[in-house]
């Protein structure tokens, strides 16, 4: 028997990324038994299993890992030859599967989405924003923004913009607890810790252009969101150490300033990350260069974001 239904492979690939024969199902409106249904018939047409099953996961078999890898490749060549056929940019069509860090996404995904979106009204989204590390081989995404360091070296990076990190504090902070004079200063003062499962961002490395400083800073409040560091910080709480993109517009309008504006972060990198499939459809590739040509200046740092430090020092 030869496997000959497309939409099979579909299902089997939706079945990857829902982690579930259930949660796919609903993702695609078809009943669990339709879906079992479906897996099955791509099993006995090619003699093997695909997932081996129990009352609490579902996991790929060696054989169904392989066999995703190229369905992957197969539906997305699919994809491509619907789009040859058509002519002009304006035939571009499909979904765009893409995730990216919560507060990044809030300000500058949701507006590049809309703005492509009216230039090619027919390729649909679905954007996960998620402070937590999504799987690109596992998972059914097309592409992911990565802040900071990549540590898959599978994956296939595009720098879009420098990721500067600078200390701000809200004035009323800093009138109430006083200014710190050097990074060492900061040991004194209640800091916002960024945290993640199995991390915590407790030692701030900074530099001036010349010398470098390693910091152990201490903080009762700390999160895996940087939107609450960024309240905090707004609300008067302590000292943050943030990315320009987050704070620029409140640098801009005085509710934060900067601390020590001549040290900052060991810049890092915002890059557009993505699995290493091909051939990419060429709606991946257009969004690619648009997002690419959109902020490859860091639109974020064009204003002046030298900030002017508290006058009154701590007593």
């Amino acid at each position: 028997m030869k496997l000959r239904n497309l939409d099979d492979l579909n299902v089997f690939v939706q079945v990857i990324a829902a982690g579930s024969f259930s949660a796919a199902a609903r993702m695609l409106h078809l009943s669990p038994k339709t879906v079992s249904k479906q897996i099955a018939r791509i099993e006995q047409a090619l003699g093997v299993i695909l997932f081996e099953r129990n009352t609490r996961n579902l996991r790929l078999t060696d054989e169904g890992r392989m066999l995703a890898e190229r369905a992957r490749a197969a539906l997305v060549a699919l994809d491509e030859m619907e789009e040859l056929a058509r002519d002009g940019h304006q035939g571009l069509r499909g979904v765009i599967r893409l995730t990216a860090p919560a507060p990044f996404g809030h300000k500058y995904v949701t507006a590049a989405i809309r703005d492509f979106r009216q230039l090619h009204p027919q390729v649909d989204f679905e954007l996960r924003l998620s402070d937590q590390v999504q799987d690109l081989h596992g998972g059914n995404l097309d592409l992911a923004i990565r802040i900071g360091e990549l540590a898959d070296s599978r994956l296939v990076a595009r720098r879009l913009a420098p990721n500067r990190r600078v200390l701000v504090a809200s004035p009323d902070y800093l009138h109430a607890h006083g200014t710190p004079n050097a990074p060492d200063d900061l040991a004194r003062y209640e800091c916002l810790v960024f945290t993640y499962p199995g991390l915590l961002h407790d030692t701030w490395v900074l530099h001036n252009g010349r010398h470098k400083a390693s910091v152990q800073i201490r903080g009762s409040l700390q999160s895996d969101n940087g939107d609450a560091l960024r309240a905090w910080c707004l609300a008067g709480l302590g000292i943050s150490l943030r990315e320009t993109w987050d704070i620029h517009d409140a640098l801009h309008a005085g509710t934060l300033v900067r601390v020590l504006p001549g040290w900052e972060a060991i810049p890092s990198n915002i890059s557009l990350v993505r699995a290493r499939r091909e051939p990419l459809p060429r709606r991946l590739t257009m969004f690619m260069e648009f997002i690419l040509a959109r902020w490859q200046n860091a639109p974020w740092d064009m204003q002046d974001i030298a900030g002017k430090p508290s006058k009154r020092s701590k007593p």
